[in-house]
């Protein structure tokens, strides 16, 4: 963890002290893209079942720097600083990307911490083999904390054809997430006839054999189908579609099915479940109205339902820009289920709210 964010910062160092001034008479050949966001957000919980704290504050830094040299190499951090308060007060370094990468001719070539998303579905990925954990009551990553993998990952592109080759360590540098094995993978991807479809074959160390397949459709400018098919020690499936109404607003739905497998299983959940069935719907609105005072909101409801243990919960986003860099926001959980004995009523509280405020350079 030290050396990747030594290096992060001797980058950012050396493109802030030294940037690139190219000649008069030449096109540059040099390209620097750097941002920081930083954040604070109080929690508050009520209605809690377990003792506990009701309370708790996170503070958010985050840079990231780019730099790219012509059309073949390219160099790209991003980093998160989070201290959090909640009893006791805990820092933690979080690197979410660290690579570089080269391009020649139809290849591109990457080595080190990155972030890809193979997965088409919104709330579920169940093809996302090297994604993040996707997190359907929070599925935007809202406040950006999502890590990649490590990974070597080569790319043939010609014309609407991809094939990629990728290697990711179980964590050599970083942390790793609990229960992550070092995979192979091999995707394809085809854009044909409209429909942008991958087909992929992994395999994790000492794991099965995973195979699976997803699409994405849009038909004009108001409809998108996506889905996908995994197998692996039983098959997973998710259907989902988005529709844009003229006036901005957007309606997001899926249904999803995983098999009682542990790679699928929700953590805590007990082997005797059985094979699960998850609903998703998500109603959002960016610039709520055009008119001043109104189109600086965006404002977003979803909900996520088991609909075999008939527990659900009810989630709530709300955000006020100031300017170009500064907003406001809230976010608001309510669950619902019988208690201690369905996923969403085990959680320990009746409503966790959040609210914060956000500056971005």
């Amino acid at each position: 963890m030290n050396t990747l964010a030594a290096l992060a910062i001797l980058l950012a160092q050396a493109a802030g002290n030294a940037p690139d001034e190219p000649a008069a008479d030449a096109k540059p050949t040099g390209e620097t893209r750097y941002s920081v966001s930083l954040a604070d957000e109080g929690a508050f919980a009520g209605g809690l079942r377990i003792p506990g704290p009701d309370k708790g504050n996170l503070l958010l830094v985050q840079p990231s720097f780019a730099y790219r040299r012509g059309d073949r190499w390219r160099v790209s951090t991003s980093l998160a600083l989070a201290a959090q308060t909640q009893g006791d007060t805990h820092a933690r370094l979080r690197v979410k990307e660290l690579y570089a990468g080269y391009s020649e001719g139809d290849f591109d070539f990457s080595a080190g911490k990155r972030l890809v998303r193979w997965g088409t579905g919104y709330a579920f990925t169940p093809t996302g083999i090297l994604d993040p954990p996707r997190v359907a009551t929070d599925p935007t990553d809202r406040l950006n904390l999502n890590e990649g993998r490590e990974m070597v990952k080569a790319d043939w592109i010609r014309g609407s054809n991809d094939v990629t080759l990728a290697w990711a360590s179980a964590g050599l540098v970083t942390e790793h997430r609990p229960g992550m094995r070092e995979t192979f993978a091999v995707r394809y991807n085809v854009l044909s006839h409209g429909f942008d479809t991958s087909w992929i074959i992994a395999r994790d160390r000492g794991g099965p054999t995973f195979a699976g397949a997803n699409f994405t459709r849009v038909f004009g400018q108001a409809v998108e189908a996506h889905g996908e098919f995994a197998y692996r020690d039983g098959a997973a499936v998710l259907l989902g579609g988005k529709y844009t109404l003229r006036s901005g607003l957007t309606v997001v739905g899926e249904f999803y099915t995983p098999p009682n497998t542990a790679y699928y299983r929700p953590a805590g959940m007990p082997a005797t479940v059985g094979r699960q069935h998850y609903g998703f719907l998500r109603v959002s609105k960016s610039r709520l109205r055009e008119l001043p005072g109104w189109k600086e909101w965006d404002l977003a409801a979803s909900v996520v339902v088991n609909a075999d243990d008939h527990s659900w919960i009810g989630v709530f986003d709300a955000e006020r820009r100031f300017g170009n860099h500064v907003s406001a926001y809230a976010h608001a959980l309510t669950p619902a289920g019988e208690q201690w004995r369905s996923q969403y009523g085990m959680l320990p509280y009746a409503a966790l709210v959040s609210v914060g405020l956000r500056y971005q350079l």
